[in-house]
């Protein structure tokens, strides 16, 4: 597996890796390095093998505009060959399109089959990703490399050379088939869906100590211009019961990003928005099961209607209810399985009526939350279920 970020971190890699160790295969996960980890390492069953790429912002920037201009890492490239050689691998996952070009380039001469695992739409992610950028260093390389259009081509390009390529949601593949006009037998959806063991994790009381008493709305995860939680900040001004409803943000983002959210908190005079930042995956289930509603308040744009977040699932086997935006995926899924309400993307005012309505309502909320909770403990969305789609794939080699 290649994986363009380091590691111990994906959780969707370390999914996959689990299903595929327990079905007997031998991994070798090739990824970047962070300072203090080392080179070599055995994790949880993984031969982990990372090289030195970036360490911080402008060096991960360099070698952004160099995958841009060749569509090839040299330094992965270089690693690959030799454990490929090494260890006489003959199957190689990629992790997302930025890498696939370096595998694909050593198909042939190593005689290898290809994987190219498409967390999200690339192309699309690079729109939206620096809207809020303000070095004008950042911008400009944006600008002059990271070309979205030009990587919509290679991505074309890279999903023609794969063997397979795994999508994480429905709708992704029907963008790839549509676009790119290939053999819809190449596409197999293996979704981000959570195992059953994340209701084990043990509860933390106190994650919400300050806030006893009071209707708590949580968004949890990676920050962006893409993720909504500037919308959802804004509705918080029109809630009905300002004191008593609370929003609270679980996770980071880039500076830019999280100055930006803030001065909108400052703008807008909210007493009722807290930023909590960086937990442990460890506390997560506590926060998600001790709020009243789970909010996923995505905008919807390219990016954002071909993926979906493992906090959906994970939010619905909370058993509370979620509010989500009408983000393709997430309407479907959500309404489908009636474990939530869906405000209109970018609405600060429809996502507002939301809040009120599962504020006014706590049977609403427990009959959203049981059904959520059935759909992914009983039914077929949790990653016990969706992992013999990874499994088949590997089968097939």
């Amino acid at each position: 597996m290649l994986l363009n970020a380091p590691y111990p971190a994906d959780i969707r890699v370390k999914k996959e890796t689990g299903a595929l160790l327990k079905a007997g295969h031998e991994i070798h996960l090739l990824c970047l390095r962070k300072k203090g980890q080392a080179i070599t390492e055995f994790v949880e069953g993984i031969h982990v093998h990372r090289i030195d790429a970036g360490k911080n912002n402008y060096q991960l920037a360099f070698w952004d505009v160099i995958m841009s201009l060749t569509f090839e890492h040299p330094k992965f490239k270089t690693a690959i060959h030799t454990i490929i050689r090494r260890e006489k691998i003959n199957l190689v996952h990629v992790h997302d399109l930025p890498l696939a070009g370096t595998a694909l380039a050593l198909k042939k001469e190593l005689g290898l089959k290809v994987i190219v695992d498409l967390h999200e739409n690339y192309p699309e992610a690079l729109r939206t990703w620096f809207t809020w950028k303000k070095n004008p260093i950042a911008r400009l390389k944006n600008f002059l490399f990271m070309n979205p259009d030009r990587w919509t081509r290679w991505e074309k390009k890279a999903c023609e050379e794969a063997d397979t390529i795994i999508a994480v949601v429905d709708e992704m593949k029907t963008r790839l088939l549509y676009e790119h006009r290939f053999d819809a037998d190449k596409v197999v959806v293996v979704s981000n869906t959570e195992e059953k063991t994340f209701i084990n994790q043990s509860v933390d009381n106190t994650v919400y100590q300050n806030l006893a008493g009071k209707f708590i709305v949580i968004y949890s995860g990676g920050i962006g211009p893409h993720r909504g939680v500037d919308v959802a900040i804004k509705g918080m001004s029109h809630v009905q019961e300002p004191e008593n409803i609370h929003f609270v943000i679980v996770g980071f983002g880039s500076n830019a990003v999280m100055q930006n959210l803030q001065n909108l908190v400052k703008e807008r005079d909210l007493c009722n928005v807290h930023f909590l930042g960086y937990q442990p995956f460890s506390k997560f289930f506590s926060y998600l099961s001790l709020a009243d509603v789970n909010v996923i308040p995505h905008q919807s744009n390219g990016h954002t209607d071909h993926t979906i977040p493992h906090k959906l699932f994970q939010g619905m086997m909370t058993g509370k209810p979620m509010l989500v935006s009408s983000s393709a995926p997430l309407k479907r899924i959500v309404e489908s399985c009636q474990s939530g309400l869906v405000f209109t993307a970018g609405d600060e005012h429809d996502f507002a009526k939301k809040v009120n309505e599962l504020y006014c309502s706590k049977k609403l909320c427990a009959t959203l939350g049981a059904n959520g909770k059935k759909a992914t403990l009983e039914g077929n969305l949790n990653w016990e279920h969706e992992q013999q789609t990874l499994l088949d794939i590997y089968g097939n080699y």
